[in-house]
């Protein structure tokens, strides 16, 4: 216990040599054995047996030592540190350009490890510290050199001298109102500040963007140190030409809209112009298919040579699609529910027999007197976008029931090709099942009006006979069950 291996080094500069220098401890015995690896990938010889070596680099780089060390009770261990060697001490400058004016003074800046020293004297603090202030009376280049322990780097900074600061800025100008226009300036100065400041992205900058709204004239203090100057310029701005292209509208599916543009120049323009009844009018009529942005352009010979522009939205409301319900067939005294959908608003016409004509689903019932009715349901939506929708209904003057074929053909001509049950006075369908001779149930449905074509399983079936059973519902909620045969003809 008490081994403790270390080392420490002094140089770091290539083709000088860096003295190495053992700083192990131990509690028991002395350290009596050194041997050091100095991490030179060029050769094999860098290598030493004593205490307190040194060993000159041939090239810059890290470089990993190694010293293996031993004392007296037979104790032994390594340790490795890393060593940057370089081939000159690097200099960091505040500077290495800059501009004073007489008889003012600037404050150079480096920072480095080592010894620094500045030339020229003359005009100088103190050319031997990092940070000296000078000031010369003409243009000087200083000369700063750092030692770290016999390894040199030398850097400079040009120090300008002016007795005056150069000015001048850009020709006065128009501009439309509110555009953004850059205050070109050439100066030597170092600082700036322009002023009135409001409309400006940085009144300190040499060369800010102004926005003026207004006709204003900016001025500029650029200085150098003690030394100023001032100089200024006006921008004259000009209205963009009036335009209003209207208020916003909406209308209906497929109807037209009236655009109230007004303006102030020479000429104008509309776009898109091919959902326009008139582009070159101010006010046209729009007829766009959807939802469109109607861009009114304007331009006149005022002084601004960008156009107004202003725009106005037309929103196409979603077509009304009004749906009475399909044709249906009802019985004498039985009550009839209509279903209509599309909108919010309903009106049905005639009223015959219907309990309230103003909402979706009336009721209807009808006498012996009445044959049929033909509906027309108009549907309107919240903004009163209307559209129409018809529906038949036939009375039956007698009890309700489900009429089924005795014969059908499917042959493909449109006559009788299918055998479906017809619900007079009918609420609902439970099942219409078709059997055939040997009990196997070959079509089912629920949906009146929806009937079988004379196949199974896609094969076209031979004439046969088949029978058919039916459970339904009617409207007072009375069961109706029935069966019977059909044949099928080719």
């Amino acid at each position: 216990p008490g081994f403790f291996p270390a080392f420490n080094s002094i140089g770091i500069c290539v083709t000088n040599p860096v003295r190495f220098t053992d700083a192990t401890s131990t509690v028991y015995g002395v350290v009596d054995t050194w041997s050091w690896n100095f991490g030179d990938a060029t050769t094999a010889g860098d290598t030493s047996h004593i205490k307190n070596p040194q060993y000159t680099y041939p090239n810059s780089g890290p470089k990993d030592i190694t010293l293996i060390v031993t004392n007296s009770k037979g104790c032994v261990d390594t340790v490795t540190n890393r060593v940057d060697v370089i081939d000159k001490p690097p200099i960091s400058l505040a500077f290495r350009d800059t501009l004073i004016c007489v008889p003012d003074a600037v404050q150079l800046g480096a920072a480095g490890n080592g010894v620094f020293s500045w030339t020229p004297v003359s005009n100088i603090s103190n050319p031997n510290i990092p940070n000296p202030t000078v000031n010369p009376s003409t243009t000087t280049v200083y000369y700063v050199d750092l030692d770290l322990s016999g390894c040199r780097n030398r850097d400079s900074v040009r120090v300008r001298v002016t007795n005056s600061v150069s000015l001048s800025v850009r020709a006065d100008t128009t501009s439309c109102q509110g555009d953004p226009v850059q205050l070109m300036t050439t100066s030597n100065g170092l600082t700036y500040q322009w002023s009135p400041a409001a409309s400006l992205n940085d009144p300190t900058v040499k060369n800010p963007i102004a926005s003026p709204t207004t006709t204003t004239t900016y001025q500029v203090l650029a200085k150098v140190g003690s030394c100023s100057a001032v100089d200024q310029v006006t921008i004259f701005t000009v209205p963009y030409p009036f335009v209003n292209a209207g208020p916003d509208t909406i209308v209906c599916y497929n109807t037209a809209a009236q655009l109230f543009g007004t303006f102030s120049g020479t000429s104008f323009s509309w776009a898109p112009a091919n959902f326009l009844s008139n582009p070159n009018i101010v006010n046209p009529v729009a007829q766009p298919p959807r939802t469109t942005t109607f861009t009114l352009t304007v331009f006149d010979t005022l002084g601004c040579p960008k156009p107004g522009k202003d725009s106005v939205k037309v929103t196409v409301l979603p077509r009304v699609r009004a749906n009475a319900g399909r044709d249906t067939v009802v019985v004498v005294g039985e009550p009839l529910q209509f279903d209509g959908t599309g909108g919010t608003g309903y009106l049905w016409s005639p009223p015959t027999g219907l309990s309230d004509v103003t909402i979706r689903n009336p009721v209807g019932i009808y006498g012996a007197e009445i044959d049929s009715v033909r509906y027309k349901l108009i549907v309107t939506d919240q903004a009163g976008c209307a559209d129409s929708a018809f529906v038949q209904v036939k009375v039956f003057k007698t009890n309700p029931s489900i009429f089924v074929p005795s014969a059908f053909t499917p042959n493909g001509d449109g006559l009788n090709d299918v055998i479906a049950p017809i619900g007079v006075g009918i609420r609902k369908i439970f099942y219409f099942s078709i059997y055939n001779r040997w009990g196997q149930r070959v079509f089912i449905t629920s949906e009146n009006g929806r009937g079988w074509d004379g196949r199974i399983n896609g094969r076209a079936q031979a004439s046969d006979v088949f029978v058919w059973m039916v459970n339904a519902q009617d409207y007072l909620g009375r069961n109706i069950f029935m069966k019977g045969t059909v044949a099928l003809i080719r």
